[in-house]
């Protein structure tokens, strides 16, 4: 079970996540910066906020539905809280750096359809979020791309907090970006059944991505 407070766990990562990013740049250590550098907050956050005694926060974790499908390296998740008396996942979160060239449009779709699989697996409760965090600029060019521009049928949207639902299978705006990146999951994986929609809310973003701060965060539960 999700523990419940008045600030929810993913608003405590991107709050955590931008915090830290400002704090370590103000102490010069932004030439450390990357995608493999989240995953230090991102863990600890995750370690504080549930009773260790009952839960465990790993990081790199054997996708529970794509895992079966390949053989050599599991694809992974990059973080999942797991229930120690029964080795559910109860919370799994994607994490991406902005600026990046592995921060595309594609791989962020993929990340979601990723986590749509893994919540639509199991059958007890399981937060699943995305998080995209760096420099301010290039967290508004990425989403400048053509897959999250406004207005379009996009999978996440920037500044809104209202429940955005995608469509993988008749999208208006995106549906040939979409069938060619369906080909490259069924050829990677051919067991594979491809989420049809897949629903996005944005957290609270108002003080991790706050316009005054140089590096920010945001985070979007995947439904």
């Amino acid at each position: 079970m999700i523990p419940k407070n008045q600030i929810s766990v993913q608003r405590r990562i991107g709050e955590a996540v931008a915090a830290k990013m400002n704090y370590d740049f103000l102490c010069f250590r932004g030439s450390i910066m990357g995608e493999a550098y989240l995953g230090h907050s991102i863990s600890e956050i995750l370690a504080s906020f549930f009773d260790q005694t009952a839960y465990r926060a790993r990081n790199n974790f054997a996708h529970p539905v794509l895992s079966s499908m390949k053989r050599g390296r599991k694809p992974e998740i990059d973080y999942v809280v797991e229930d120690l008396a029964t080795n559910q996942v109860v919370l799994a979160a994607e994490a991406k750096w902005a600026g990046s060239s592995h921060c595309s449009a594609e791989n962020i779709l993929w990340d979601l359809v990723r986590l749509k699989a893994l919540k639509d697996s199991v059958d007890h409760e399981c937060g699943t979020y995305f998080l995209v965090a760096g420099n301010r600029e290039d967290v508004g060019r990425l989403f400048r791309a053509k897959l999250f521009r406004q207005g379009s049928h996009s999978p996440l949207i920037v500044g809104s907090r209202r429940k955005k639902s995608f469509s993988l299978s008749d999208n208006r705006d995106h549906q040939k970006l979409i069938d060619k990146q369906k080909k490259k999951w069924l050829e990677a994986y051919s067991d594979f059944s491809v989420p049809e929609c897949l629903k996005t809310k944005l957290e609270d973003d108002s003080r991790s991505a706050a316009n005054n701060m140089r590096f920010v965060a945001r985070v979007w539960e995947v439904l």
